[in-house]
């Protein structure tokens, strides 16, 4: 009979022919296909994890984010009031003292029909050398210069006019000017400067309120901010939040009536809206 010698099944039988096969290196060759596939199975399905997992927060991502919009819109101021002129005041004449002057009965006498003693005229020596001044009666007081009137003695002199008083009080504050005050840069940068500042209130989002908050604040001569108050809130921490916000803003350019800066109050709505 011949001896049928047994055929190796794999690459590894051949290789590890008449050798010792529990030696580590059979094992490891044996087991290389299957350490292969699992290895490749597990990288492909990280990969895949990892490419959906950033997808997957995006969408969870964008149903709790929140946007903060600053809506200003257009307040529509009422009509400037009418400026009355300032009249001027006309003080009263000083009070002059009448002074007795003397004098010297010198009139024209007409004829009439009377028994009564007419008073001689005096002659024309005595007007030359008499101090008195020439009147309708005989009176004693007081030595004056007779005045010459001189046309050209009142030329070139200044004539003192009256002075307008100014009665405006200068802490008025207007409520409507020729000139309203405006944010520096105009209402794109103050749009910019909301919403770079504005924070949505935690109790609001909760709450998931949104809505406008209207302030009201005093623009001063210099620009300043003060008298920040809120017209009209929807709580939740807006009105609070909005009222910090408008303390922060820069000095703006005052509003002017007449070309004079004057105090302006002003009324700003800022929206607060959560995203759809």
């Amino acid at each position: 009979m011949q001896n049928h010698q047994e055929v190796p099944a794999t690459l590894e039988d051949i290789v590890f022919q008449n050798r010792n096969k529990s030696y580590g290196a059979y094992s490891l060759r044996t087991d290389y296909q299957n350490v292969i596939k699992k290895s490749l199975l597990i990288g492909v399905s990280v990969f895949g994890l990892a490419v959906v997992t950033p997808m997957l927060w995006a969408k969870v991502d964008d149903r709790e984010k929140i946007v903060v919009v600053a809506n200003v819109i257009d307040i529509i101021e009422p009509p400037l009031e009418e400026v009355k002129p300032i009249e001027p005041v006309t003080p009263p004449p000083p009070k002059v003292e009448e002074v007795k002057v003397k004098m010297i009965d010198f009139r024209n006498f007409e004829i009439v029909d009377t028994d009564e003693e007419i008073p001689p005229i005096p002659d024309q020596d005595l007007l030359n050398t008499t101090d008195a001044k020439i009147g309708d009666k005989n009176q004693d007081g007081e030595v004056t210069e007779i005045p010459v009137d001189d046309p050209d003695a009142v030329k070139g002199k200044e004539v003192d006019m009256p002075v307008a008083v100014e009665t405006e009080e200068k802490d008025k504050v207007f409520l409507s000017v020729e000139q309203n005050p405006e944010f520096a840069g105009g209402m794109n940068a103050l749009i910019k400067f909301l919403q770079k500042n504005l924070h949505y209130p935690t109790p609001a989002v909760n709450a998931n309120v949104s809505g406008k908050v209207y302030m009201q604040f005093v623009v001063g001569q210099d620009g300043a901010i003060r008298s920040v108050d809120v017209l009209k809130g929807i709580g939740f921490g807006c009105d609070e939040e909005a009222q910090r916000v408008v303390k922060l803003m820069p000095h703006w350019s005052p509003g002017r009536q007449s070309g004079r800066a004057v105090s302006v109050k002003f009324t700003l709505p800022i929206s607060f809206q959560l995203a759809e």
